[in-house]
């Protein structure tokens, strides 16, 4: 009895001293595993932020590094600094690693900077009713907000001449704030005209001040990457490796997504109406045509993207553009204060007067429609509400809306046919609508009132590479000699 207990005793002694090797060695790989300081900033939204309350660190920098570090094996650390002493820290040795430090051939001569994770530009950005352009603020026009400690500083220096950006600062011309959110909030309250800033970081805040848009950008595209100490060759490179694989999987978009990051894309969904004639409509053969649809088809060529158009109602389409179901909405669109107020538009691209019409076997006159004796109808959300609240003025128009003499019609097509029955005595639209639905239908002209309303592309706000890349790409259009070659073809000339 005595030498079999023993005999259990031993065996149990030694099961136990087992699984203390095994842990001791578990224990020993998880000290072992590489761990690494990385500085960033507590308030440099999207790139990093810190949880009010737990302190923890987030944004795109700490979710493409922890993605990095659970491919790689490694460990990284976050401490919280201020720009201006994060690079004593690094050349001290008390940090192993900045992110989102943009990669110039002057920093790559003393520091090692991992591959690109993100192509960044910089941008302007102003009220939407200050009717500011670029050269207005880059003359020294406007007063310009900064994020200190950044390379706004020195790039405003540069292109002023350091005599001048002193002075300005002396004048309270350039000012400096300490966050990006204070540099926009100068400009909502006026003690600032415009801001200088990232694509990404004011991009993403775009989202946030709808009354704010982007100018375009200043400079070309810049890379920006993770920066070591030269001597650390080994962490960069498991940076490179863990970012190759991250992008090559699905992760790396997934980041991007989920910071509402603008990148520009392969293919885009582009918001139109079918029966905006001539700008959107499908012609004889069943296929999309239009002077819109020819000139995004031939940016598209030309910049290596392609369109899936999305047939959306007037009543949808803004919502749609600033929710985000589309990328754009290209179809004769007018620009107005209302419009502008939930999302950006680019350059305009043409100039559309309204268009009075009546069916030919029931014509009437111009005084009979400015006399408000006749039933008008159009479609609505479009800006013919608005436009015919001013030719009647408010009072009388709610009453003419009331007692059925304005009727509102969901579709070009609605409104066409009520026209055609007799539903209504006459209909209006833009000016190139009108003259199309003139040479295709039994409809004649009234009037045309020459009140050049300026046509946009309609951009979420905020997606400033979108923006920019449809500025370019109509400015392009025009030089060509492909937007006039358009003109002449779909009669807006």
């Amino acid at each position: 009895m005595i030498i079999a207990t023993r005999k259990n005793t031993l065996s149990i002694f030694i099961i136990v001293l087992l699984l203390l090797g095994v842990l001791i060695a578990a224990a020993g790989c998880v000290q072992e595993k590489p761990t690494y300081v990385v500085a960033v900033s507590p308030s440099f939204s999207p790139f990093s932020m810190q949880v009010q309350g737990t302190g923890e660190a987030y944004g795109i920098d700490i979710d493409v590094l922890n993605a990095i570090a659970e491919d790689q094996g490694i460990r990284f650390v976050y401490e919280f600094w201020d720009h201006a002493v994060i690079q004593s820290k690094l050349d001290n040795g008390e940090i192993d690693l900045i992110t989102a430090w943009i990669i110039t051939p002057k920093r790559q001569e003393k520091y090692l900077f991992s591959d690109p994770y993100i192509v960044t530009g910089q941008t302007i950005v102003v009220r939407k009713d200050s009717n500011l352009t670029i050269d207005d603020v880059l003359s020294g026009n406007a007063i310009i907000a900064y994020d200190k400690g950044s390379v706004y500083e020195n790039l405003l220096e540069e292109h002023f001449g350091t005599e001048t950006f002193n002075k300005m600062v002396a004048e309270k011309k350039i000012i400096a704030k300490y966050t990006q959110d204070a540099t926009l909030y100068a400009i909502l309250t006026r003690e600032a005209d415009a801001v200088i800033g990232t694509d990404f970081v004011l991009g993403e805040k775009l989202h946030q001040y709808s009354p704010l848009t982007s100018l375009g950008y200043i400079t070309d595209k810049n890379d920006v990457g993770f920066v070591a100490d030269k001597s650390n060759e080994e962490l960069i490179a498991k940076i490179n490796a863990g970012l190759a694989n991250i992008v090559a999987s699905e992760k790396y978009d997934k980041i991007m997504q989920k910071h509402h990051v603008a990148q520009l894309k392969d293919e885009y969904l582009v918001g139109i109406s079918e029966e905006n004639w001539p700008f959107t409509y499908v012609g004889e053969d069943g296929n999309l045509t239009g002077f819109d649809t020819e000139s995004l088809e031939w940016i598209a060529e030309k910049n290596g993207f392609t369109v899936t158009y999305v047939n959306i109602p007037w009543s949808k389409n803004i919502n749609a553009v600033a929710t985000g179901k589309v990328d754009m909405w290209y179809s004769g669109m007018v620009i107005t204060d209302e419009r502008s107020a939930k999302v950006s538009f680019s350059t305009p691209y043409y100039a559309a007067g309204v268009g009075v019409g009546c069916a030919k076997n029931r014509p009437i006159t111009k005084n009979n429609f400015e006399s408000g004796t006749v039933v008008t109808g159009y479609v609505t959300k479009t800006i013919m509400g608005y436009w015919l609240e001013d030719q009647y003025d408010q009072k009388r128009y709610a009453e003419m809306v009331e007692t059925g003499m304005i009727k509102e019609y969901a579709t070009t097509s609605d409104l066409l046919n009520a026209c055609l029955s007799g539903e209504v005595d006459c209909i209006v639209v833009h000016e190139p609508l009108l003259k199309s639905m003139a040479n295709q239908n039994d409809i004649q002209i009234v009037s045309i009132y020459d009140t050049k309303n300026m046509c946009g592309v309609a951009i979420q706000n905020g997606n400033i590479p979108l923006q920019d890349l449809i500025d370019r790409g109509l400015a392009d259009l025009e030089a060509s000699g492909k937007r006039a070659e358009l003109m002449e073809k779909y009669h807006l000339s």
